[in-house]
């Protein structure tokens, strides 16, 4: 079995900006989860396949990137899910939410790793700064020293990317270009 993970991978200057929030945290409040997989935002969760569907995921991810083209996608700021996450919010994007929605259409329609998830499954765009090992009684000061810093990036979606976890990092396993055709006006 393969974990694979489907995602967006900020272009690297911005991927370096974050991380440096993550190891500052990371450091001041001994919390090293949220180091371990690269920099992104989440366009389906973890899944846990066959090996050898991994080729086969990238024939069925391939046409996804046919129905979008490149687009911008703006950060802004802090935010918290419960007491145990810290993020940078994603703005709310149509063209962001649109592939988002076909990515998941294409593991759902497949019943690949059809668990079932409980909680909240909207997508809520965002870039996971601190997750996992913030205990309970740190998480109020963690909160306190971030929630009010300014944060505000524009990056562009070319790609999206499927990454696979080695058992011990995420690396790169295919990258999808978007590349909705553009509408010829011959007149």
């Amino acid at each position: 079995m393969s974990l694979f993970l489907t995602a967006i991978l900020p272009p690297s200057h911005l991927s370096e900006q974050i991380d440096d929030i993550r190891k500052e945290l990371s450091e001041r409040f001994k919390i090293y989860a949220a180091l371990k997989p690269p920099v992104h935002i989440t366009l389906f969760r973890p899944v846990n396949i066959e090996k050898s569907f991994g080729e086969q995921l990238v024939k069925l991810l391939k046409p996804v990137g046919y129905k979008h083209g490149p687009f911008r996608q703006d950060l802004l700021n802090f935010d918290s899910f419960n007491i145990q996450t810290l993020f940078i919010a994603g703005v709310k994007n149509p063209l962001l939410s649109a592939l988002q929605k076909d990515i998941a259409a294409v593991f759902n329609k497949n019943k690949i790793d059809p668990r079932e998830v409980k909680g909240n499954t909207a997508f809520h765009p965002h870039v996971t700064i601190a997750y996992r090992d913030i205990p309970p009684d740190v998480f109020p000061e963690m909160w306190n020293e971030i929630k009010n810093r300014k944060f505000k990036r524009s990056f562009l979606i070319d790609h999206f990317t499927l990454l696979k976890h080695t058992g011990k990092e995420w690396k790169v396993f295919t990258e999808f270009p978007l590349q909705k055709p553009q509408i010829l006006e011959l007149f």
